[in-house]
């Protein structure tokens, strides 16, 4: 019996620290996004990012990504991110989180979407809308 339970423990242990990396990550993401910390979210970014804030939508580098997400913080500082929805595709490849962020310049919805890349998942989109 006991050998039976430590091999479904080694089955399913893969598949609970996934769940976790997913959990940590977007977490991270969204803790980074509240407190305008451009270097936690550069640090959790793909090679080249989507980038949307308002009007401006691009695909950058991390570098320029993190430039354009300073300038954005340092016009609009963050006072706290509050999430409402999140969701996985179906294949479990991918993430995606909607949230309030909260600046001294209003309000702004943001989509995130991370994607696993090898054993990590990566920041691939960052969308800022008016709230």
């Amino acid at each position: 019996m006991n050998a039976f339970l430590i091999i479904l423990a080694v089955l399913f242990s893969p598949l609970v620290a996934g769940d976790s990396v997913h959990a940590q990550s977007l977490g991270t993401i969204t803790q980074a996004l509240g407190k305008g910390d451009t270097e936690a979210l550069a640090s959790l970014m793909d090679n080249e990012v989507e980038l949307s804030l308002l009007e401006d939508e691009n695909l950058y580098s991390r570098d320029q990504a993190k430039q354009k997400l300073a300038a954005f913080f340092a016009s609009n500082a963050p006072s706290g991110f509050s999430q409402v929805h999140q969701g996985s595709s179906k294949s479990d490849n991918a993430e995606y989180c909607i949230g309030n962020l909260s600046t001294s310049n209003g309000a702004f919805r943001v989509y995130i979407y991370v994607a696993k890349q090898g054993d990590r998942m990566v920041l691939q989109e960052l969308r800022f809308d008016r709230e």
